[in-house]
């Protein structure tokens, strides 16, 4: 919502937030051919790096990356790439600290089979140790900032925008996590 009428209308989307897709497209809708890309398949994990082929692809358009949390750890190292070669684009990382297709997937499997009252697999749950992407993408020469309450989404992008390398907003959301049981339970 904040974001949306912030961006340039020439922006060239990729949507690797897909549990957060839902939201991303009700206030960026695709409108154009070649203006919105996603994963196909159901695969996670290509956002940070897919925009890298976009921005070289399209260097005169800016271009903003949507990931997840679960699958920006798949491709950190596109944040160097993005760093090394000055290419400005924008990633937003959707840190719920879990893998929340998992969830979702398992919580449709679990209904179809009739199953009631199982805890996700502590293997979904990524808030153990917390996953600092701002940190991240500094260490990697990429500016970025963490944003953990909604009074910081309007500053963040605006911060964002104005920035002309690349840069990565690291913004908290909601999760279903368990970091009490990191490290107790080997094995489950």
């Amino acid at each position: 919502m904040e974001l949306a009428p912030k961006l340039s209308a020439d922006t060239v989307v990729f949507d690797d937030a897909l549990t957060s897709s839902p939201d991303l497209t009700r206030w960026l809708p695709p409108t154009r051919i070649g203006q919105f890309f996603q994963t196909r398949g159901g695969s996670l994990g290509l956002g940070l790096a897919s925009a890298i082929g976009i921005q070289a692809a399209l260097p005169d358009k800016p271009v903003l990356s949507v990931s997840g949390d679960g699958g920006g750890m798949y491709t950190i190292q596109a944040l160097w790439s993005a760093a090394r070669h000055e290419l400005p684009i924008k990633y937003i990382v959707c840190n719920n600290r879990s893998y929340r297709l998992l969830q979702a997937n398992i919580s449709q499997y679990w209904s179809e089979q009739g199953v009631s009252g199982r805890d996700f697999p502590l293997s979904f749950d990524l808030s153990q140790p917390d996953l600092r992407f701002a940190d991240m993408a500094k260490a990697l020469g990429v500016a970025g900032r963490r944003v953990e309450t909604a009074e910081d989404i309007a500053p963040a992008v605006e911060e964002m925008l104005a920035h002309t390398g690349p840069f990565v907003l690291d913004v908290i959301l909601e999760g279903v996590v368990h970091p009490h049981l990191v490290g107790v339970h080997c094995g489950q």
